[in-house]
């Protein structure tokens, strides 16, 4: 599942977290796999770890644990804009999916964030890591936005996941 250009926020023609909620997992559940009372793992890489980390605020129902690697945060609409201008529609929208500010949801969803030092987006995880509840796990070590620095970190996220669905 991808986010496409709209930050994981119902644009006109595509809504990406809807997808996720409305087909994927109920054509996943249609399969066996996600049934019972195990709630359901997100992961995501960069603007898919901002993605699982709002997709488990948005659900905390649903999702019992998150893993973000390098989540490509913002910390204002205006930010966002300057970078992406069509990531949200407008200043509500972004309010809407602002993950530093609605991070108090995942009280009851186990929440893994790495990041690393050097990554253009490490101002905003380091606002997120501050908000999220107590026990997550945050791992911030030397590294960039980069492939080498997901992968790295893909191992001990999907054990993560492991541990807690």
């Amino acid at each position: 599942a991808d986010g496409g250009g709209g930050y994981w926020n119902p644009h006109p023609g595509d809504d990406p977290m809807g997808m996720v909620i409305d087909e994927l997992i109920p054509l996943c559940q249609r399969r066996g796999l996600g049934l019972g009372a195990r709630r359901i793992g997100t992961l995501g890489i960069s603007m898919g770890g901002y993605g699982a980390i709002l997709l488990a605020e948005k659900y905390p129902d649903l999702f019992g644990a998150a893993a973000a690697i390098s989540p490509a945060i913002w910390t204002s609409y205006q930010q966002a804009r300057s970078v992406n201008p069509g990531a949200y529609a407008c200043a509500a929208a972004f309010a809407s999916a602002d993950a530093v500010t609605h991070a108090s949801a995942l009280t009851d969803v186990a929440v893994r964030v790495a990041s690393g030092q050097s990554d253009p987006f490490h101002p905003g995880v380091e606002a997120l890591v501050r908000r999220l509840p107590r026990g997550a796990v945050v791992d911030i070590s030397k590294g960039c936005h980069t492939g080498s620095f997901f992968l790295s970190q893909i191992p001990a996220s999907l054990a993560f996941l492991a541990r807690h669905l």
